[in-house]
């Protein structure tokens, strides 16, 4: 079972302030990573990986993610075990920071 099935990540996005928030299309790569898109399927805009760290030392699930894009976007990414659930936001205007979260799910393991 790959780590992409038990977490979920959904993403939306508003491109601008007149513009209504519109989910994200997510594709799946491999069985801990996909990618989503806003606009059209052949435009990239966001890369996710969902890693499953759990082996000493370092006990956890890892979230990467990195965006191609300066508009508003929500991420959530959703442990479908343990119901716990963390928001990843980009301001719009500003281009995506990359997220390399080591820790939010340190307490999802086995």
């Amino acid at each position: 079972m790959g780590t992409l099935d038990r977490f979920s990540v959904a993403a939306s996005f508003r491109a601008s302030l007149a513009a209504p928030v519109l989910p994200a299309a997510a594709v799946k790569l491999t069985a801990d990573s996909g990618y989503f898109w806003f606009f059209a399927p052949d435009n990239v805009e966001l890369v996710v990986k969902v890693v499953d760290a759990c082996v000493d030392p370092f006990q956890a699930h890892w979230f990467f993610g990195a965006g191609m894009t300066n508009v508003e976007v929500q991420m959530v990414v959703t442990d479908r075990h343990t119901g716990e659930s963390k928001a990843y936001d980009n301001a719009l205007g500003t281009p995506f920071p990359p997220i390399q979260d080591t820790s939010t799910f340190a307490a999802t393991c086995p």
